[in-house]
This record gives structure tokens, sequence and C-alpha cells, in this order.
């Protein structure tokens, strides 16, 4: 980083330490018993109706929580027999997640039954252990997350909770809203400043009769909206899963209005058509997102939940958010090509430009390792890096792109730092396929070299072609020898196999489609099988397989081409 970008991170983490110690002293005012009459009154007629089909949940991971399995991101916890609000969290994260109750719809998916009376009996719990009094559960942005998820889940198990549990759910959730009416402005920039006005405005539907909250937070939402939703409806963190919650909560907001029969703002209907747009954009053939900046690839039934039933024709480039579709027949390539994600919303943000990810039909072939959500902060970070996504690295020396140590990252969090990376791209289409040409700059100060990377994809889907370039820059000196990897991360239902002495891998897909990569391995190059992990599924690592070529730098160019060729489906066995 510049020093002049130092100054301005150092100024910026005091700044957030000075608020931080002033919001303390407010809220600690809050909870005193004087403070408690601004938001601890009567409570009026409340109206869950959040729509359950915009969070379907997932009746797998449900069934785990019945069983004990209280794995959340923060931490891998187990308990049979016991609370999770009883267990020591093995986390803040973990904490932060279960007091959120993101949780709860999987719950609601199990089909027997069981999930709904847990579900209530973990409301319940939070109730009446007085939660509402300590500071860690207060927190604005948590508060905000827990009344969206009540509101949704409320919605389903009201007709389950008797007068009295009722009242005192009721009396709790009014507390809350009224809590975070007061303390939503501390919240600091960021999409947990975005989620905190989306429960509050949901909340304001909820109690009907306190329209002063509906519209405030209406007014709140349709400003944050304007911040963090990009022209062309990705969200700033370029995360496609931030997208895709917040988009279902969002539906259930317009849904709620409509039910009042309050007309939304223009604005707030056409950022809604947008982001639908761009999670079309990011979905791959096989129904699920694209692993990209901290998302995981999400259930196929909470994608179609929040798509209309006319689905929007992807769109090939964003350039706001910086993504480009080449999509021909069965096949989809997604290449990351937008620049550094930077401040706050750059928390969760991976550092891998040109990463790439490929399906076809229903099979994932290519993809990016994705976030580790349960290993601790350096499994975290290492999950963000180049090595972890499918493109090209440096086993060495490559600036460090995140804040790991010092005050500023305590304060302000393991941020993206905010240097340019001079990301390009350019396509061109005609009858024959699709090209896109790319580059970026990260390796220019540490290797002396630019990465371009070229993509072709033919009009049938079945040829894919790719060149990448570590072009020598005319004002550094490339250091030659340097070694690198060009990764392939593969997904865990892939199989692959070495082919024709070394030189080919096949690829066999849960279908049975082939695909046949085959590159031309110059001297000093070699193409190898490796183990990788995959994390895009729950956050949790799985065993996987990647393709690696391995090489060092030259004095000139150096080039790298790889093709990827459909083979065919295999015959199936007949029986007998």
């Amino acid at each position: 980083m510049k020093r002049r970008q130092r100054l301005a991170i150092s100024l910026e983490a005091a700044a957030a330490g000075t608020a931080a110690f002033r919001h303390n002293i407010q809220n600690a005012l809050l909870r005193s018993p004087m403070g408690r009459r601004v938001w601890r009154g009567g409570v009026s007629s409340l109206s869950y109706n959040y729509p359950p089909s915009l969070r379907p949940g997932n009746a797998m991971r449900g069934a785990a929580w019945l069983n004990g399995d209280f794995t959340l991101p923060g931490g891998i916890m187990r308990g049979s027999g016991q609370s999770p609000f009883l267990l020591t969290p093995p986390s803040n994260d973990w904490h932060f997640s279960l007091h959120g109750f993101d949780w709860m719809a999987d719950l609601l998916a199990v089909p027997d039954g069981g999930g709904q009376a847990l579900a209530r009996d973990m409301i319940l719990h939070w109730v009446h252990a007085d939660y509402i009094l300590r500071k860690k559960t207060l927190q604005p942005a948590l508060v905000g997350l827990r009344l969206a998820r009540w509101a949704h889940a409320i919605s389903a198990l009201k007709s389950g909770f008797d007068s009295q549990d009722m009242l005192r759910i009721n009396q709790s959730f009014a507390h809350q809203t009224r809590w975070l009416m007061q303390t939503v402005p501390q919240i600091g920039d960021g999409v947990l400043r975005l989620q905190a006005i989306i429960g509050l405005t949901l909340a304001g539907l909820v109690l009907a009769q306190e329209g002063h909250v509906l519209r405030q937070a209406m007014d709140m939402l349709v400003r944050e909206l304007r911040r963090q939703i990009l022209p062309d409806g990705g969200h700033v963190s370029r995360a496609p899963e931030i997208l895709l919650t917040l988009l279902a909560d969002l539906i259930a907001i317009e849904s709620g209005l409509a039910a009042r029969q309050i007309a939304p703002p223009t604005q707030f209907t056409i950022t809604l058509t947008r982001m639908q747009g761009m999670i079309a954009m990011l979905r791959h053939q096989d129904g699920h997102l694209a692993v990209f900046h901290g998302g995981l690839e999400a259930d196929g039934a909470r994608i179609e939940a929040v798509l209309p039933k006319k689905k929007p024709t992807p769109m090939s480039f964003a350039q706001k958010s910086g993504y480009q579709r080449l999509q021909a027949a069965q096949t989809c390539v997604l290449v990351d090509v937008g620049d550094a994600t930077s401040g706050p919303h750059s928390i969760h943000a991976h550092a891998a430009p040109l990463a790439f990810e490929m399906s076809h039909g229903s099979d994932r072939l290519i993809v990016n390792c994705g976030p580790n959500l349960v290993h601790g902060a350096e499994w975290r970070l290492a999950s963000r890096g180049l090595s972890a996504h499918s493109s090209l690295a440096f086993e060495r020396d490559i600036p460090d792109p995140f804040m790991r140590q010092g005050a500023s990252a305590a304060r302000l969090g393991p941020r993206i730092k905010p240097d340019d990376w001079h990301v390009t791209s350019r396509r061109a289409e005609d009858k024959t396929g699709i090209w896109l040409e790319t580059s970026h700059g990260i390796f220019l100060d540490s290797h002396g070299v630019r990465h371009n990377r070229r993509f072709f994809i033919d009009a049938q889907g079945e040829d894919i072609r790719g060149e990448d370039l570590l072009l020598a820059d005319m004002h550094h000196q490339p250091r030659e020898g340097a070694p690198f990897h060009l990764r392939f991360h593969l997904h865990p239902n892939v199989t692959a196999n070495l082919q024709s002495g070394g030189d080919a891998v096949l690829l066999m897909s849960p279908s049975g489609h082939g695909w046949q990569f085959r590159t031309g391995l110059q001297d000093g190059l070699a193409l190898c099988l490796e183990d990788s992990v995959y994390m895009g599924r729950n956050g949790v690592p799985q065993r996987a397989q990647q393709i690696a070529i391995q090489g060092r730098l030259l004095h000139a160019d150096t080039l790298i081409r790889w093709a990827l060729r459909y083979a065919g489906k295999a015959a199936k066995r007949r029986s007998g």
C-alpha cells in the first residue's frame, strides 16, 4: 500500500474505535433500568406473514441440527441432547450465527414436524433466558438479522404456541424493534447495515399499528439500496450468495407492502428486477450459484424462489459487478473480471482476478474452492487467496492482499488492501463462438509480469480453449525462474484420471459426460493431478482434486495453452 493509503486506513480505524467507545456508552445507558423505558413498552398486535416459499431451507441440515450437529459459520459444534445456547461458543462468529437464527429455515424444512417443535423451543428459550438484556446479543446488526429470521419463522410456527408464549414472543419482538430503531445508525458501512435495515423494515410490517417504524425503515432502505446495489443489479461486495440472501428478504418486503396496500417506491421495484437479472447471470447450468467472493453455491430451491416464473435472459457482461458469462448450448463459463473490492465490503471478498468456473448441463466441472467457514481465520484467509481459485499464482513472494496484523486490521477486520489490480476484459462473438481477453497486474511489482488470460468457447459449447500468458513489462524486471502453478480445481463429483502418458486428463461427471483436458507442455512445464478441497456447498472442506500445471517464469514471455473438449457420454452398461 502507498503511504497515503496507510494513513487513510489508520485514520479510519481510529475513527471506528472512537465510535465504538461512544456506542458502548450509549447502549449501556439504553440497557439501564432508566434507559429501558425508551424501548420497552406496550405491545401492539403483530401480524407475521413472511412468504415461507422465499426461504425454503435445507431438510438435511435441519435433520443434522435435530441430531445435535450445530455446525454454523464460525465452527463445528456437536452437542447431542443439549441446547446450542448452553454450549460454549467456539468463536464469536459462531455465537453471532447462532443468535442470528439464520439456521431456522433448515429446521422448518424437516418434513416430520420435529424441526418445527425444536424451532419453537429455540425461540422460547431465547425469550425466557432474557438475552434481550445482554450486550453481546443486542448488537444492532445482530438484532436486525434476528428480527428478519423471526418474522419468517413465526409465520409458520405461531399456531403451535399457546397464548402466554405468544405474548412473550410478541413483547420480545416489539422491544427488539424499538431497540433497533434507536441503534441502527451505529452500524458501520457494509452488508450488515443493509441487512439490519431490512430486518427493521420487516419488523415494521409485522408491527401493523406502529406505522412510523415502517415509514422510517423504508426511507432508510431505499437510501441504502441506492448505496449498495450496483446499476447492473449486483451487490457492491460482488458476492453472489449475499445478493441472493438480500433479494429473498426484499421480495418478502414487497409482498408485505402489497398486503398492506402500500405501493413501493418505483426505484425499489426496479432494483429488485435488476437483482433478479444478476442472479440469473451468476447461476450455473446446474442450477446453483457460482462460488465467488465468499459465497456458497446455494440450494437450487432458494434460487428458484426469488426468480420470476418467466426467467430473465442472463446478461453476458456485468461491467459494474465485474463478471463475464460465456454460454454456448449447455456449457457455461463464468469469469471474475472485477478489480479489487475495497473498504468494509471487502471483509469477506477474495483476491483472485480472472478466476473462472465451468459447468455443463447438470454438472459442475471447474470450480473455485469456496470459503472455509469453520476452521478459523487462517484457513479462511487461505481460501480467499489466488491458490484456492482456478487461476494462476506464483508459489511465493506475492504481496499479501489482506490486512492481517496491526491495530487497523484488529479494528477494521481482514479487508483487502486498497490496491489497483488493473483488471481489463474484452469480448467478441460471432457464429463460431465467443472470445474473451482478460488481464491483471497483481504480479507487476513482485515478478515484473502481467497475467493475460484468453478464453474461447465454440458455438456448440464442446470446445473450450485457453491461453495464460505471463507478459514481461517494459518497466519491470521479470523474476526469471520464479515457480508458479496454473490450477483448475475440480468439483468433488468429478472423477479425473491422467491419460496419454501424462499429457492429458480425462474428466468424468456424475451424469456420465466426459471431457478431455489437454495442454501443450513446453520445456519446463509439467501436468499433474493434485489433492484439493471444495467448500462451496456449506463452507466445510470436502476432498476434491485439481489439475495443476507447474512451471517457472522465463526471461521472455511465458505462455501456457490448454484446451477442454467434450468427449461424449459414456454408454450405460446393460444389466444381466
